[in-house]
């Protein structure tokens, strides 16, 4: 039987296509794959060996979707606070 998981990571998202974020690690597009794709750059703040020289924590890229639908952004009491002004 599978097990079940959660996520509980903290990250950086930055909009940025499917061709975009291959571009941006210089790479080639599969060929099977839409460029169009909307999605994200993430940046994992809390895990994993940086893997890109801009960068601090590890990066990905995540569909726009399944990103939406994992995380909720993350909003701070000064956010909160200046709201409510």
């Amino acid at each position: 039987m599978n097990k079940i998981y959660i996520s509980h990571k903290q990250v950086h998202a930055t909009p940025m296509t499917r061709l975009e974020y291959n571009q941006y690690r210089s790479w080639d597009l599969p060929s099977d794959e839409d460029g169009d794709d909307d999605g994200y750059l993430v940046e994992y703040l809390d895990s994993g060996t940086p893997n890109h020289p801009r960068h601090k924590g590890y990066i990905s890229w995540s569909p726009k979707k399944q990103f939406d639908d994992g995380y909720t952004e993350l909003v701070t009491v000064t956010e909160v606070t200046n709201v409510n002004t």
